[in-house]
């Protein structure tokens, strides 16, 4: 698991098997074969080749760093570097798990160190169906196995009739129901439906089929109510969650620490799309203080635990964005190891755990909910000078210091009253189908009828063109966008109904819309392959399976523009036929401009932004002195 550095200069293995495959290529095809099967001879010299050269993993980590070349329009990374030539074992606490299966995909390509992920047992068993793909991928990169109890989980005969409470316990009554047989100590209870939906409690002690005793805080809080107790349980369905015992999960991630190895983990443990972070576990404190302990002082002060934050913009659709910031590393204090080793685990473990989310904090953006995720967005953009613009790196810093600086003064007036402002303004540019930064770009010097006029009818006109060019590729494709979309969603509402905390199960969507990419792809590219091989020859067919994959992705590229000519149309029309409310909006932005910026010098929240902007000064003239563009300086 170490960190290679002779990668680089590693030496070419049977290198004439290369020249063996050019060589049966050419000479079959001089000698009259047909091409396509003097090429087919002359590609298994080179897939001899790639096996004693290329290792199963290393294929697999560049398709599916090709996967995310296609998928996302722009990947950036912040912070990676000072981790990649280190050859200390790391642990990565990656969050938040907002993507499923396209996470560990974005880290293999931003960090250039092998990375083991901890991965879901149950996706990496191969069920005979599409999610064997997974299962494969999951497999060849090395990642390790952990079972959930969520996901051997068993129904329950019978139904819980009520919970109550006698001689200090807390007592489960079953009707119809075989706790004996069903269940043991250290199982839980899991409510699968009704008002207590979600509520679980932990079995100390089964007494009949019908009894059991569980811990005081048995179904505290529900999915549907927080502040549900065991007395809101009553004829309820259930589950058996059992009790998994991860000693040998443990044991593997200590065995890769103290080989100097990179373990990824998602803390907070499943998959979801809510806009802030779900409580994180405890596994991962738990696995640095133990490979502490087993393997004592010399993996200790090795060991950096490192906090990765996958920051989306919009990421479950086609041609999104995503920025991955690698956090600051930090060592496992000699106190909390020797808290943990002398009997202190819970202690040491809630301590460490209070560091990682720290962490955590600081390379993520923190929001109650999408709504005032998306107001934070908004700040950002109303703070930043107009045609400034910044990396996704400076956009992220920025947000992050708007939520810190909202959280902290959230009960100033001013506050109150700047985000009611933007909360408007926001829902006036979506009601109107616009963007910020449409607005933005109208310029003060708003155009007159007749030049909107002509710049519509210049831009339909390169619309048509776009159409006419993409239009051959999107025929092609539409099977893909047809299936892609059918599958994701249909994947997306079951995943719903089957967990605790997805909304809408956006968090599926990439990742079903990427495999069904990765099985769809191919099968369409040789079956319209054939198509040209029987409709005109094989010199077509030839220069069409070669050529047709560099014609779709400028395609792709086309298809960004021409979508970027139709978000423009919106506002010129609005110039001719709402000219006012365009007018008024332009205004409402100048207003809005001011008073954020005015806000921001007078609680100080300059100094927050550049906190939140730890990894570089690129924000510096943003925290200047307040200059928006049109304004003067008042200073």
């Amino acid at each position: 698991m170490a960190y290679d550095q002779s990668m680089w200069t590693r030496r070419i293995k049977y290198g004439w098997l290369l020249w063996a495959a050019a060589g049966t290529t050419c000479t079959m095809t001089a000698y009259g074969f047909q091409p396509v099967f003097a090429t087919a001879c002359g590609c298994m010299w080179t897939l001899l080749w790639i096996c004693f050269n290329l290792s199963t993993r290393m294929l697999i980590c560049n398709f599916l760093n090709g996967c995310v070349d296609v998928f996302f329009r722009q990947v950036a990374v912040a912070g990676a570097h000072k981790l990649n030539f280190s050859d200390e074992p790391l642990l990565l606490a990656i969050a938040p798990h907002a993507n499923q299966f396209i996470d560990p995909m974005i880290i293999l390509k931003t960090f250039e160190r092998p990375v083991g992920f901890l991965c879901a047992a149950k996706s990496m068993r191969y069920k005979r169906g599409p999610s064997d793909l997974i299962a494969f991928f999951a497999n060849g990169i090395d990642s390790v196995p952990v079972e959930r109890p969520q996901d051997i989980a068993t129904v329950g005969k019978g139904i819980i009739r009520e919970v109550s409470r006698a001689d200090d316990k807390v007592v489960v009554h079953g009707q119809d129901t075989s706790f004996m047989q069903a269940c043991k100590r250290g199982d839980q209870f899991l409510v699968t439906k009704g008002p207590c939906k979600g509520a679980v409690a932990k079995i100390l002690e089964v007494v009949s089929d019908s009894l059991a005793v569980v811990a005081d805080n048995a179904f505290a809080g529900s999915d549907a109510n927080e502040e549900s107790t065991y007395e809101n349980v009553s004829d309820a369905p259930f589950k058996v969650l059992p009790k998994v015992d991860q000693d040998v999960v443990y044991q593997a991630i200590y065995s890769r620490l103290d080989s100097n190895g990179c373990v990824g983990i998602f803390p907070e443990g499943g998959s979801h799309d809510r806009a802030s972070l779900l409580p994180l576990k405890a596994g991962i404190a738990v696995m640095a203080l133990g490979a502490c302990k087993q393997h004592g002082e010399a993996l200790r002060k090795r060991l950096r635990v490192v906090a990765v934050g996958l920051n989306y913009f919009s990421g479950h659709r086609f041609r999104s964005r995503v920025f991955v910031d690698y956090g600051e590393p930090f060592e496992v204090s000699r106190e909390l190891v020797d808290r943990y080793a002398s009997g202190d685990k819970r202690g040491a473990g809630d301590e460490l755990m209070a560091q990682i989310l720290t962490a955590v904090k600081a390379v993520t953006v923190q929001a109650p909910d999408s709504a005032t995720a998306e107001t934070f967005w908004m700040l950002r953009r109303l703070y930043v000078p107009d045609g400034k613009r910044l990396t996704l790196e400076e956009k992220v810093a920025l947000t992050r210091g708007f939520a810190d600086a909202v959280e902290k003064d959230r009960n100033d007036p001013d506050v109150s009253s700047v985000l009611k402002k933007v909360e408007a303004y926001h829902g006036l540019l979506k009601h109107y189908s616009l963007h910020d930064r449409q607005v933005a770009k109208a310029g003060s010097d708003v155009l007159d009828s007749v030049d909107a006029l002509a710049m519509l009818a210049f831009r339909m006109g390169l619309l048509l063109v776009y159409a006419v060019a993409i239009l051959p590729g999107t025929i092609l494709a539409s099977p893909l966008l047809v299936i892609s979309e059918v599958v994701s969603r249909y994947k997306a509402k079951v995943a719903v109904a089957g967990s605790r905390v997805k909304l809408k199960g956006r968090d599926i969507l990439a990742t079903w819309k990427v495999v069904c990419g990765m099985v769809l792809i191919p099968a369409l590219h040789t079956f319209y392959t054939i198509c040209v091989y029987y409709l005109y020859s094989s010199k077509e067919a030839v220069a069409y399976f070669f050529f047709m994959p560099f014609v779709s992705y400028t395609s792709i590229i086309a298809s960004e523009n021409a979508y970027q000519v139709f978000r423009s149309i919106g506002p010129l029309f609005m110039l001719l036929t709402k000219r006012q409310t365009g007018v008024e909006l332009r205004e409402m932005r100048r207003i809005l401009k001011r008073d954020v910026r005015e806000l921001a010098q007078k609680l100080g929240w300059a100094e927050i932004i550049k906190k939140a902007d730890s990894h570089n000064a690129g924000l510096d003239e943003l925290r200047s002195p307040l200059h928006v563009s049109g304004f003067p300086r008042s200073d």
